[in-house]
């Protein structure tokens, strides 16, 4: 009788851990069954959300004891093989991932080149697998990423240091370095391809390498999670502009950085930058309720090829903007007080609460937030806009001071580099359904939620 129950306790206990991905350098000790409980759908989960076509430069075939990760961009393949079990054989593997990639999972040492993807290992619960990040901290925003480079947890590299800082990457044990194409030449390059995606829906889809990233870490689970909130946030904060919009006309907006390098023909330097419709801005500004101004002139100034609008050009076509937002630091010495979106006290730049830096880091993996930061610019008085607080745009003539937290403010910031990520953007789909009737328990869930806890006892009554 004794041993029956021992062999159902330890049923029970294998049971759980089969129920789970393994992470944090966790390896199976089995072959035969499916190591990968939790899998990315690679977007296709939301084909009826989103739109028939929704699809991502990336896909992922699912096997017991690895998964194939082909970017189709690239033709990269990549054999994910769950460490503790044998590799396959290319003989093992379908012909379009015959000689791919093998790598070993999960990856507990990382590095990387973007602070974009700063933000998607803390959203899979990762900080701890960063080693080093390729360029200098100075452009990272997340508090409880630069306490750990603070702490000597992260090194950096910085070749203009005095002297330079050219991380170890092979001593650090780091198995893979994630980078655009512009970083092919790192050590153990892996490409990212979020900055390829192309409209429609490029701002969602440059979100959902949260969930590519979380395959080489086994944090499917993790990763499904984070951009399910941040789809069906965007969906609902978009449907809450719709019905502010259908009472007033769309938003006029100007888009436009300064730049001092610019030279215009009448000899002057400095001109602005000129808005392009098929862009990431373009297509939050249209889902905030905004319309984009795109210029009609021929720009005075240029800059190594790329064209640039005087200051009296900006004047002339911002004229009837309600907004101005410049995606960088809001030049002091400019004066464009004429516009009505001046008056109005309804000019910003990207230096607002987060900090310029976290506009680089978050904003780009939190589309939703950027959406109500843009709508609460667009609708700052207007129903369920009105709830909304902006994270990254800064109010230029209310003179806001500009955002982000310093070195000083690290531990207030980060009391734990191991809490969980927090979204920035306000919740809109609880908002929205707040007037539904209460949807009973899931009781599913809670038979679920019982199993695993009588295993998790088993396997304490084993322990003991």
């Amino acid at each position: 009788m004794r041993t029956a129950l021992l062999l159902a306790l330890i049923a029970a206990s294998a049971q759980a851990i089969t129920e789970e991905n393994f992470v944090d350098g966790q390896c199976a000790t089995a072959d035969g069954a499916d190591h990968f409980p939790y899998k990315s759908e690679a977007g296709d989960q939301f084909a009826d959300v989103i739109s028939a076509d929704y699809s991502l430069l990336w896909e992922v075939q699912y096997e017991n004891d690895y998964k194939i990760v082909k970017n189709t961009k690239t033709g990269d393949v990549h054999v994910l093989h769950q460490c503790g079990l044998n590799p396959p054989s290319n003989e093992d593997l379908p012909a379009y991932a015959k000689d791919g990639t093998m790598v070993e999972v999960p990856l507990t040492k990382i590095a990387t080149t973007s602070t974009t993807y700063l933000a998607f290992l803390e959203m899979l619960g990762e900080r701890k697998a960063l080693k080093s990040y390729q360029s200098s901290f100075q452009y990272v925003s997340s508090p409880c990423l630069r306490k750990m480079h603070r702490d000597g947890l992260i090194e950096e590299k910085d070749a203009f240091a005095d002297p330079p800082k050219i991380p170890d990457l092979e001593a650090l044990g780091v198995q893979a370095t994630f980078a655009s194409s512009f970083g092919a030449d790192e050590y153990k390059f892996i490409q990212m391809t979020d900055i390829d995606e192309q409209q429609p829906d490029a701002v969602l889809k440059g979100a959902e390498y949260v969930e590519y990233l979380g395959l080489y870490f086994n944090r499917e689970k993790e990763a499904s999670a984070a951009i399910q909130h941040i789809v069906d946030n965007y969906m609902c904060t978009q449907k809450a502009v719709e019905g502010v919009v259908k009472e007033n006309e769309p938003v006029p907006v100007l888009w436009a950085q300064y730049w001092s390098g610019a030279t215009c023909g009448d000899g002057s330097s400095g001109g602005w930058s000129v808005a392009s419709a098929n862009t990431w801005y373009a297509e939050l500004i249209r889902a905030a309720g905004g319309s984009l101004i795109i210029p009609d002139v021929e720009a005075a100034c240029e800059s190594w090829g790329a064209p640039y609008l005087s200051t009296a050009q900006l004047l002339e076509v911002g004229k009837d903007a309600a907004v101005m937002i410049s995606p960088g630091p809001f030049p002091e010495d400019q004066d464009v007080s004429a516009l009505k979106a001046w008056e109005n006290g309804r000019v910003f730049d990207n230096q607002g609460p987060n900090g310029a830096n976290d506009w680089f880091e978050r904003r780009v993996v939190e589309p939703d937030a950027m959406l109500q930061d843009l709508a609460l610019a667009f609708y700052p008085d207007d129903g369920p806009t009105a709830t909304f607080s902006r994270k990254w745009l800064r109010d230029v003539r209310a003179g806001e001071p500009i955002g982000g937290v310093s070195d000083e403010d690290l531990d207030t910031a980060c009391p734990d580099i191991d809490a969980p990520y927090e979204f920035s953007s306000t919740d809109m789909c609880a908002q929205i359904s707040t007037d539904d009737p209460e949807q009973p328990p899931d009781e599913s869930d809670a038979a679920a939620r019982a199993v695993l806890a009588a295993a998790a006892a088993a396997a304490a009554v084993l322990v003991l």
